[in-house]
């Protein structure tokens, strides 16, 4: 008899664990926008370049629609204007080696080279990445992910890349985004989470971004993700 109730109670359980997350969303990019084409340093001398006309008109024109360089580079308004976060941390950090850190801040620096990889043995699955916002931050409606180490074609083929993640939203199960295997800006409405500048509710609240799958690497089993920043709305 107490077997017999164990396995129901066994059976009802995963019924309820399936349910449970069937009504969690999964959600695809609803644009692939651009990959990197120069080194983090020529994107940073951009301005300068173009004020000494290294650049033809077409090419000017070319960055200026460039999502890379619009989102990580210029200084265009964004959702960055009146949003903010106070801090970024990871389950676990790749040791550093030769002269480069894998820190979890290197995540959300707006420089397409450093990455967060994560620090255990094997593929990472369950390993997360946190942001921690400000109660009176602008809310957040988009994620934007370069995944992979997207600094050259090398590096993003030899290490893993992320193919879903789990979003948690103030610690409870928010979405799951199905990453393609690509080195563009992968773009993805998550719907509006966050208070808002006008909020009374003075508490700080949370994304955290868990591994579930991943693209292997050619190479490494290192997980990585070079950039996860955002989007979204209360900006003017």
């Amino acid at each position: 008899m107490r077997y017999y109730n164990f396995v129901l109670s066994l059976i009802a359980f995963c019924i309820s664990f399936v349910e449970v997350n069937a009504q969690v969303p999964r959600i695809k990019p609803s644009k692939i926008l651009d990959a990197p084409v120069m080194s983090y340093a020529k994107y940073e001398a951009l301005y300068e370049d173009i004020d000494g006309g290294k650049y033809t008109n077409e090419e000017i024109k070319k960055f200026q629609e460039s999502s890379v360089y619009v989102d990580l580079y210029s200084s265009a308004c964004s959702w960055y204007c009146c949003g903010w976060i106070d801090s970024v941390r990871a389950s676990s950090t790749l040791t550093p080696s030769n002269g480069f850190t894998y820190n979890a801040k290197n995540a959300h620096d707006f420089n397409h080279e450093s990455v967060w990889a994560e620090g255990v043995d094997g593929d990472g699955i369950g390993e997360y990445i946190i942001y921690h916002f400000p109660a009176t931050c602008a809310k957040v409606t988009g994620v934007k992910i370069l995944n992979g180490h997207v600094k050259n074609e090398g590096l993003w083929k030899a290490n893993n890349r992320i193919k879903s993640l789990k979003v948690y939203y103030n610690s409870k199960e928010y979405a799951v985004l199905e990453l393609e295997d690509t080195r563009c800006i992968q773009f993805f409405e998550i719907g509006t989470v966050g208070y808002g500048s006008h909020t009374t509710d003075k508490y700080p609240w949370t994304l955290k971004f868990e591994i579930l799958d991943v693209y292997p690497g050619e190479k490494y089993d290192d997980t990585v993700i070079s950039e996860l920043y955002f989007d979204g709305i209360d900006v003017h």
